[in-house]
């Protein structure tokens, strides 16, 4: 992590104007996490597992919430408006959802799973394109929060038999395909 932030630190300069594409990231980034958290906001009327709902609920609070609040601080200092977005949906009795409108927990956290994946491909290419150092360092605790959070979720879906894996590659003539 150290060479990261010490490669940020050489390419300080000046505070100059965001580029477009710096521009598109955030505009992406913020549009990305609050519409991700209306969809946490339902997935948490869907489940009925509590570590799961308690996992949501901690990505709501300690990734999207700040991470939303961060950019939006962040345009409106350099003078953007801010995306229009979906408000949080309201609270719901997980057992009055029909059958065949519920998801099950599993599809509760695949789905968190592309929203993960998603925000950290942003990030990925906020990393690659960002020129004002500021910005980098932003992208990249933001990955950092977001991998944390995808081990943590991935371990829950290992632990509940919900991680869908290919089939293991066994090349013939190979020891492990003997």
């Amino acid at each position: 992590m150290n060479i990261l932030q010490s490669l940020f630190e050489e390419v300080t300069r000046p505070k100059q104007p965001l580029h477009v594409g710096e521009v598109m990231l955030l505009w992406t980034m913020y549009t990305g996490v609050k519409e991700s958290r209306a969809i946490c906001l339902m997935m948490t009327n869907h489940t009925t597992d509590p570590d799961l709902k308690e996992l949501i609920e901690h990505f709501i609070a300690d990734l999207e919430t700040p991470m939303a609040k961060r950019v939006a601080e962040v345009m409106l200092n350099e003078g953007l408006t801010l995306p229009p977005t979906t408000g949080d949906r309201p609270a719901a009795n997980e057992s009055a959802i029909p059958p065949g409108a519920k998801l099950t927990d599993m599809e509760v956290a695949n789905l968190l799973v592309v929203k993960l994946e998603g925000m950290m491909h942003v990030c990925h290419a906020a990393l690659l394109q960002s020129i004002r150092s500021d910005i980098g360092q932003m992208f990249y605790a933001f990955q950092s929060h977001l991998l944390a959070q995808g081990f943590t979720l991935k371990n829950l879906m290992q632990k509940r038999g919900w991680l869908r894996l290919p089939p293991y590659y066994h090349p013939e003539g190979s020891a492990a395909g003997r």
